[in-house]
C-alpha cells in the first residue's frame, strides 16, 4: 500500500497540518465513503473554522492527499467531500488508539483511587496486585503505540508526524503520567519488572474484521499491482480474519 502523497518543493507551504486540519479531516472522514457535501460540512465544522477558511483548508488537503472530491450520484453537478481511502483508514487507526487509551486512563484512576484507600503500608499481596495490573496495562501501551510505526510504514513518515502522532501524543502522556503519579505516592510499586505479551489472538482476530468490514470492499477495488496475485487469498481473510497467518505467510514467501 503506497504512502500518502505529499507536494513537491514549492507546490503549497512546507509547514505541517495544524490542530484544525486535523479536525476538519477528521469531520470529512468520519462520512466514510459516501462522503458528504460542502454545505453540511461547513455546518458541522462551523464552531472551529468559517466557511471561507474551511474551503481552504479542503483544498490544502486535497493537494496533500487526503481529501477528494467526487460528483454527487443525484445532482452530478454538485461535489461530495471524503476522505481518501488511506486517509479514512489512517483516522480509523487513530479511533482505535484513542479508545484503547482512554480505557488504560480509566482503569489507571480507578487503581488510583483503590490505593489512595489503603493502608500506608502496602502489603506484599497488593503491591504484587499492582505489579501484575501496570504489567498488563503497559503491554496495552506497547501495543496502542505499536501503531505509530504501523503507521509510518503503511502511511508514510509526513502523514504519521502529521496525524498520527499529534492526534494520540497528548493521551499516551496523560496515561503515563496517572501511572507515574501512582507510582511516586507508592515508592515501593517502582521495583516492578514489566514483560510484554502478545495480544490475544481473538483479539487480532476481532480487529482484523472490523478493519475488513470497513475497508475490504475499496482495498479490493484499488489492491496493488504487487498483491493482484493475491487477490484470493486476501477475499479468503476478509471472510476468515482467523486465517491471517496465510496472508502473511504468503506476502513474505511468495516472489
Amino acid at each position: 500500500m503506497s504512502s500518502v502523497s505529499v507536494p513537491s518543493k514549492g507546490v503549497f507551504p512546507p509547514e505541517p497540518l495544524d490542530l484544525k486540519d486535523r479536525r476538519v479531516l477528521e469531520v470529512v472522514c468520519k462520512y466514510g465513503r459516501r462522503g458528504q457535501s460542502f454545505n453540511k460540512l461547513v455546518g458541522e465544522v462551523k464552531p472551529f473554522v468559517s466557511r471561507s477558511t474551511f474551503a481552504l483548508r479542503i483544498e490544502r488537503l486535497q493537494r496533500l492527499g487526503y481529501v477528494e472530491k467526487f460528483p454527487n450520484e443525484e445532482r452530478k453537478q454538485v461535489k461530495r467531500i471524503r476522505g481518501t481511502l488511506q486517509a479514512r483508514m489512517l483516522m480509523w487507526m487513530i479511533a482505535r488508539a484513542k479508545d484503547d487509551i482512554a480505557k488504560i486512563e480509566k482503569l489507571s484512576s480507578e487503581k488510583e483511587e483503590q490505593l489512595s484507600k489503603q493502608p500506608k503500608e502496602l502489603s506484599p499481596e497488593q503491591v504484587k496486585a499492582f505489579r501484575d495490573f501496570t504489567r498488563e496495562e503497559l503491554e496495552r501501551i506497547v501495543h496502542t503505540f505499536s501503531s505509530v510505526a504501523i503507521a509510518a510504514i503503511t502511511y508514510g513518515e509526513t502523514a504519521t508526524g502529521d496525524i498520527f502522532l499529534p492526534s494520540v501524543v497528548e493521551s499516551y502522556r496523560s496515561v503515563m503520567l496517572k501511572l507515574a503519579s501512582i507510582i511516586k505516592k507508592n515508592p515501593e510499586l517502582a521495583r516492578a519488572t514489566f514483560s510484554v505479551k502478545e495480544k490475544p489472538p481473538e483479539e487480532r482476530i476481532k480487529e482484523v474484521k472490523t478493519f475488513f468490514d470497513e475497508f475490504g470492499e475499496e482495498i479490493l477495488e484499488k489492491i496493488p499491482e504487487p498483491l493482484r496475485s493475491r487477490k484470493a487469498i486476501i477475499e479468503e481473510v476478509m471472510k476468515h480474519p482467523e486465517k491471517l497467518g496465510l496472508l502473511v505467510s504468503t506476502i513474505w514467501t511468495q516472489p
